[in-house]
């Protein structure tokens, strides 16, 4: 969802809950919408953080993928069984023997939000807009499946050679590189919405920067958001195709950083939605309203390789692994449902196809807890860098949950590590991701959410010269290994699965990163909003969501 770069807390965060990946809280089907059209229903909602831009190119994160996933659309939409159905797609493509070459229709008379119509040349110029080097993309990534896209980021090849071509007002062919599986559901990603050229092209730099600086094709259009703002509004779009089975006319968005001040509005009816925290958490579990999914979204310190000579040294990235205690983090500091993570790769995600073995389970924990062994490999370093003390920067959000794990890890590797001095810095979600962009860091409370079921997600994040490895860290065979499941082996899932174990081993071995835990989010929900389906590595459809009278 998309590119988290690190989670949020609130409505952006979904995922499996209980006993099964996919759940519907408070749910009843989205069939029944029409009937409740006939009056106004309002959905007040609490966000972890800032919207950082609506551009569909340029989002990267989990409250960007979020907003996007109510106001644009693709040809293809996730259902609440998690299955791709035809969106602005009319019914299935057509494809080729090769399963190399699809041919979508369009639904007739799409419209955009300011009434023009909507047409197969808008997804050519959005798709080609994604790929070109000038846009800097950061999630460009996402589209090189597609025929051309690896060499046009290149620079290689230009735009126009890319595997999409509008055939005429209704018909788009597609053309991939190599046959992908469940490419129907990569591409309900917002990143692969249409845009409009001459709006974009009208906008200029402003483009997706505020409300009145995109164009909508969604079930919802975006109101009073300027861009730095901590409120936002979802309206019904009454162009949208399918309004008749669009229950919600009014969506707020309230950024709320701290749980007393949520709980407050939620306890006051003022807000329909709450994410809780750890002592909050343990308060409310036996509520009704209470739900706590757990989340593909992984937790952990990204290590500055390049730039910092203490963090050059491997029995020093290794020594503050070590110094943390992950279980202590999860259980008693966030207290919330997380989970201690021994890896990069979240639990639940991927099953080994012939023997349903979980990924996680598969590979083990790597770096637990290990105070005294630290304490050796610290002195060790110490020696081979000729130091006697080292201090370290922490970049981190300025929510109230990251605020207390920050604390938490400063506190552990001071205690653990005599000597080793961690100050941090809390900023907004946007500063930190840009932060993290740059490399401008020594250690960054980072992570990443899955949007879809396939360890690569994660995995090739670390990849040298990835825009997302702000740690600069690289290794040779890591990236052949990675490659190779993402190329050549990418339809053999025996050696893909092999090649991922290996990686992520690699990975571990070098403490390339400091894994610490898989996110779940507690909640209160109204026991009277209806639909709100959620998922591991998907974003709320508040198409779906319901007002029960």
């Amino acid at each position: 969802m998309k590119k988290l770069i690190y989670f949020a807390i609130g409505i952006v965060i979904m995922s499996g809950c209980g006993q099964s990946d996919k759940q519907a809280v408070n749910g009843t089907s989205a069939s029944s919408n029409s009937e409740k059209n006939k009056t106004e229903q309002v959905l007040h909602l609490s966000v972890a953080s800032e919207l950082p831009t609506i551009d569909p190119a340029l989002s990267q994160d989990t409250i960007s993928f979020s907003a996007l996933n109510q106001v644009m659309e693709g040809l293809y939409r996730l259902d609440t069984n998690e299955e791709a159905i035809p969106a602005l797609a009319e019914g299935a493509p057509e494809v080729s023997e090769d399963q190399l070459t699809y041919l979508f229709t369009l639904k007739p008379d799409l419209k955009w939000s300011n009434g023009e119509p909507l047409i197969a040349a808008d997804f050519e110029y959005a798709w080609q807009r994604i790929v070109d080097p000038e846009t800097a993309a950061n999630y460009s990534f996402v589209m090189t499946d597609i025929k051309n896209a690896a060499a046009i980021l290149a620079g290689e090849k230009t735009v126009v050679e890319l595997g999409i071509k509008a055939l005429s007002e209704l018909e788009l062919e597609i053309t991939l590189e190599r046959p992908v599986e469940n490419f129907m559901k990569l591409i309900t990603k917002p990143t692969f919405s249409p845009q409009k050229e001459s709006f974009v092209i009208a906008q200029g730099s402003k483009f997706g920067t505020s409300s009145e600086a995109a164009l909508y094709n969604g079930p919802f259009i975006l109101n009073e958001w300027d861009g730095t703002g901590l409120s936002w509004t979802y309206e019904k779009n009454e162009y949208y195709w399918d309004k008749e089975n669009v229950a919600l006319t009014k969506v707020t968005n309230q950024v709320i950083k701290e749980t007393t001040t949520g709980l407050n509005l939620y306890n006051n009816g003022e807000i329909d939605l709450i994410a809780l925290t750890g002592e909050f958490a343990q308060q409310y579990n036996q509520d009704s309203e209470f739900i706590a999914p757990l989340l593909a979204k992984s937790v952990y310190l990204e290590l500055d390789h390049t730039t910092n000579s203490a963090l050059k040294n491997k029995n020093m990235r290794t020594a503050l692994a070590l110094a943390i205690s992950r279980e202590e983090l999860a259980e008693n500091i966030i207290a919330n449902g997380s989970k201690a993570l021994g890896g990069l790769v979240t639990s639940g995600l991927v099953e080994n196809s012939e023997t349903g073995e979980d990924f996680r389970k598969a590979a083990g924990d790597y770096l637990g807890y290990q105070p005294e062994k630290a304490s050796e490999l610290w002195a060790v370093a110490k020696k081979e860098l000729g130091l006697t003390a080292v201090e370290l920067e922490l970049v981190a959000d300025d929510d109230e949950v990251t605020k207390k794990v920050s604390q938490y890890l400063q506190n552990k590797i001071e205690k653990n590590l005599p000597g080793v001095s961690v100050t941090i810095k809390n900023v907004p979600f946007k500063n930190r991701i840009e932060l993290g962009d740059n490399g401008d860091f020594d250690l960054l409370l980072s992570g990443w959410g899955a949007d879809t079921n396939d360890t690569n997600n994660f995995l090739n994040l670390f990849l040298s010269g990835s825009v997302f490895n702000g740690g600069k860290y690289s290794n040779e065979e890591y990236d052949k290994l990675v490659q190779a499941s993402l190329g050549i082996d990418s339809s053999n899932p025996e050696k893909k699965w092999a090649n991922n174990l290996a990686a992520e081993k690699i990975l571990m071995d070098d403490t390339a990163i400091v894994p610490l835990y898989q996110q779940a989010q507690a909640m209160l929900l109204r026991e009277n909003v209806e639909g709100y389906y959620l998922s591991q590595i998907n974003s709320v459809n508040l198409k779906y969501v319901s007002i029960k009278e």
